[in-house]
């Protein structure tokens, strides 16, 4: 009887201990704020098909306040690329509230079941296995009642979970659902089971949409509701407001966990970092002191884009060696060889190995081709400048050996314009005197008005030792023939005479008359008469 009372004072602590449980942990364990619009995959499996990339998540939700037991998570998420309809993920998440600690990992799946690219539906299931264990920090062996837990729960437990979840997206419309734990089966006969069952809300589920302001802005309003058996339903009303993809701020309320507030900063291209506070609720267990969540999201290269990526940067590495005309392999940095190995392989075709191996021998190849040509510009830059020596020399040999030839060449164009130029001077004094000569009618006397053009000329002749001047003389019509010969050949006489006494020799001039003959102008006038009675000059050799 004694025991049977002893066993009924167990069981009544036990419940006693688990209702107190209960109540401390009402609502504490959410989904993360995270879940909403950065690592859905977290809750909703069937979401990850939607997605374009692959992305790592890191979410950590503590209160630092200090408090012994107050509620603690942490989540690593990975989704997977999409093959097809098909996606996957992995979690690892824990939990810590209360009197219990809680390790769960996890492997989801989503299969589109309609639509095309980012629209559609698709279900997805998540199959996850957890692992309990009583809180350390929270739970003392040397209290009876705590023993009397101990007695109940053990100290640690696992189960075996199910979810199963649905994901609808139509333009900017996202729509989520979840049932988690439709199977919760203990793997080792205890009662965290129940425990998880209280904790983990019955149905999770959600809607946002995307309003674009500008170019730069977008804002996304978010309506969610959680229901769980034993404390009815929970609305989330929150609302995320995104700059130009690299800053964005979120403000809300969370039934039980009150105001929320949050910033998210594009750390890196690919690297977002997110900050919430949940303000929490005066009079809720372990929630008044509020919450602090981080979260990490990388996104992670497809293994076609790293491809494409390591093809485009190994194309710019050889483009850059074969312009820069870099001959050593040796000033090529490991990464940057790397990449071009990358972009060589791709212009290979056959088995992954022998693709690697011709990749080697074209970049040796490389190397060795531009050494090459450069060899080949320095040789033949060398012997251009061999020929063009020669041909300076060569050049500067002719020009000396022309030198004396081409100095004799001036010195004689110079002496034949010279010459010219005292040819035109004599001609122009024969033309002058000539002009100038004058006799009066039927006289060989010269007049004065002819000697001033004849001492120039007998200037120019002494001058120029080598002119001879034959005279010619001519009278008008006016008289008979023989008279007009004769005074034809006095006149020319005078003018001899009159030069060879200006210092000229009388060899160097030839005296001769012409009488009427070769008139210049009519004789029928007397300007014509006057013009005819002349001593024309012609130089007979020079």
């Amino acid at each position: 009887m004694q025991k049977q009372m002893k066993n009924l004072y167990v069981k009544f602590v036990a419940i006693f201990i688990l209702t107190l449980l209960v109540s401390e942990v009402r609502a504490q364990q959410v989904p993360l704020f995270n879940q909403y619009y950065y690592a859905g995959n977290i809750a909703y499996p069937s979401s990850n098909v939607f997605e374009e990339n692959r992305y790592l998540h890191l979410v950590f939700r503590d209160q630092f306040g200090g408090l012994i037991g107050s509620p603690k998570n942490f989540a690593l998420s990975y989704n997977g690329a999409v093959r097809g309809r098909t996606a996957f993920s992995a979690n690892i998440t824990t939990a810590d509230i209360g009197f219990t600690s809680q390790v769960k990992i996890s492997g989801g799946i989503g299969y589109k079941l309609l639509g095309e690219g980012n629209d559609g539906l698709s279900l997805g299931t998540q199959v996850g296995l957890s692992f309990f264990s009583l809180n350390e920090d929270r739970v003392n062996p040397e209290n009876p009642v705590d023993n009397v837990l101990i007695d109940l729960l053990g100290q640690n437990g696992s189960s075996l979970s199910f979810d199963f979840t649905a994901s609808y997206r139509r333009g900017k419309l996202g729509i989520d659902i979840a049932v988690p734990t439709v199977i919760n089966e203990s793997l080792s006969d205890d009662a965290y089971i129940q425990i998880n069952d209280d904790n983990v809300p019955d149905f999770i589920g959600g809607a946002r949409y995307e309003f674009s302001i500008n170019p730069d802005l977008t804002f996304t309003p978010y309506v969610g509701v959680r229901l769980r058996e034993t404390i009815g339903a929970e609305v989330d009303v929150m609302s995320e407001i995104q700059f130009r993809d690299k800053f964005r701020a979120t403000l809300g309320y969370r039934d039980n966990y009150g105001v929320t507030a949050g910033v998210g900063v594009q750390l890196l291209p690919k690297l977002l970092f997110t900050y919430n506070y949940d303000f929490g609720q005066k009079d809720a267990p372990f929630l008044a002191d509020g919450f602090n969540e981080f979260g990490l999201h990388l996104q992670l290269n497809k293994k076609e884009d790293r491809e494409d990526a390591c093809i485009a940067e190994g194309k710019a590495v050889v483009e850059k060696i074969i312009q820069d005309r870099i001959f050593d392999e040796n000033l090529v940095n490991p990464e940057d060889k790397a990449n071009a190995l990358c972009y060589l392989s791709s212009l290979e075709e056959g088995k992954r190995k022998e693709m690697n191996l011709k990749a080697e021998e074209a970049y040796k190849a490389l190397f060795l081709k531009i050494k090459q040509e450069e060899m080949d510009k320095q040789e033949a830059a060398r012997v251009a400048a061999l020929a063009a020596e020669k041909e300076r020399k060569e050049a500067e040999t002719k020009a000396e050996l022309e030198r004396p030839a081409e100095i004799e060449r001036l010195r004689l164009r110079e002496l034949d314009r010279l010459a010219r130029l005292e040819e035109e001077k004599i001609e122009k004094a024969l033309s002058l005197a000539q002009e100038s000569i004058a006799f009066n009618s039927g006289s060989a006397t010269l007049t004065e008005s002819s000697f001033a053009a004849l001492d120039a000329l007998a200037t120019l002749m002494k001058e120029n030792a080598g002119i001879l001047l034959k005279l010619s003389g001519y009278t008008d019509s006016s008289g008979n023939a023989a008279t007009n010969l004769r005074l034809s050949k006095d006149r020319a006489a005078a003018v001899k005479s009159y030069i060879v006494s200006q210092g000229i020799a009388e060899g160097r001039l030839e005296a001769e008359g012409y009488g009427i003959s070769n008139p210049r102008a009519d004789n029928s006038t007397a300007e014509g008469r006057a013009l005819n009675r002349r001593v024309e000059m012609e130089i007979v050799r020079n």
